[in-house]
């Protein structure tokens, strides 16, 4: 009888404790999405703050929203394929997606230089950290 009210405790234990770690789950996802809204499009784009980087320059400016939002312009005249152009983006909203709970809210125009070609993850890293809260 005893055996069996512990392998029933058991068993409520582990349903628990899957239950806990699929509702952390959960919330870890919904911290780190990237939704659209995140991205915003050029029309008018004033910039209130610039700065200069190797590859790339900032422009920055007050939104009226909770979060900050990211657009990046690459030319085609700076960097030919596609490919390329993709993986720069790709790569920037990658960071941008992970440390957008720390970065202060504003709207953020990043556009590209020619030589980004041998851009990192790292390198991208130190450039949000200057952008901190």
């Amino acid at each position: 009888m005893d055996s069996e009210k512990e392998c029933q405790l058991k068993k409520e234990e582990k349903y628990y404790q899957i239950e806990e770690e699929k509702k952390e789950k959960q919330c870890r996802c919904k911290k780190f999405t990237f939704p659209k809204k995140m991205k915003f499009k050029i029309k008018k784009f004033s910039a209130f703050k610039k700065k200069k980087f190797h590859f790339l320059l900032i422009k920055n400016n007050f939104n009226k929203f909770n979060y900050p939002r990211i657009a990046i312009i690459i030319k085609k005249k700076n960097i030919k394929l596609a490919v390329q152009r993709n993986k720069i983006k790709r790569i920037i909203y990658e960071t941008f997606r992970l440390k957008q709970h720390k970065i202060k809210k504003n709207d953020y125009l990043l556009i590209i230089k020619k030589n980004i070609l041998y851009i990192n993850k790292k390198y991208i890293n130190k450039i949000w950290k200057k952008y901190y809260k």
